[in-house]
């Protein structure tokens, strides 16, 4: 089973208002995000505040397979909120799916990724595509994890690990636009509703 980070500590400047609590065809983003990384089957979801903290974590579902840990150094970048995370997947995890509250998701987009991966067993991570688009989330197996708890921004975080294996990376060809999205202003956001 597949644990889950969700990195959701941003101040979302660019949005000009939290992305976490952006309207999600009824329901705030965050929301909306936990509950698609659980219909895909990952236990636990650990979603990593900062910014905004005080005004998320009482609408975030209380649920034992939701853990909630809060990065208070997220104004250091992305990578800290990725080691915050990555610090809190179990070790008996098989991977960990990681994505960010602006990057919605659908779970047959993760269920393909977690069966392709489970056939490639020589991979270590599985990564999305779209329409010649790599795209997310992608997912890691747990033998990355000690890379992942020890990512910097100086490194370039996430994308150091992938580099650092980019044979043992697979890409899963998509269906779903959504793969690609990125909602960080609001034009991106309002394109966002329509496409879906």
């Amino acid at each position: 089973m597949n644990a889950a980070v969700l990195l959701a500590a941003g101040e979302s400047t660019r949005m000009g208002r939290p992305k976490q609590l952006l309207d999600w065809h009824g329901r705030p983003l965050i929301v909306a995000q936990i509950e698609t990384l659980l219909n895909a089957g990952c236990r636990p979801v650990v979603v990593v505040l900062g910014a905004h903290a005080n005004s998320i974590r009482p609408i975030l579902p209380s649920r034992p397979e939701v853990q909630v840990t809060t990065n208070r150094n997220w104004r250091e970048g992305r990578a800290s909120s990725v080691r915050t995370g990555a610090r809190s997947v179990p070790p008996t995890a098989d991977g960990v799916v990681v994505t960010s509250v602006d990057q919605p998701t659908e779970p047959p987009v993760i269920e393909r990724l977690q069966q392709r991966l489970k056939v490639a067993r020589d991979a270590l991570i599985a990564v999305p595509r779209h329409g010649g688009r790599n795209g997310h989330p992608p997912i890691f197996r747990s033998e990355l994890l000690p890379e992942l708890r020890k990512v910097t921004e100086r490194q370039e975080g996430l994308r150091q690990v992938r580099r650092r294996h980019a044979e043992r990376t697979i890409f899963v060809e998509m269906d779903f636009p959504i793969v690609t999205l990125n909602l960080n202003t609001p034009e991106e956001y309002r394109r966002a509703l329509t496409l879906l």
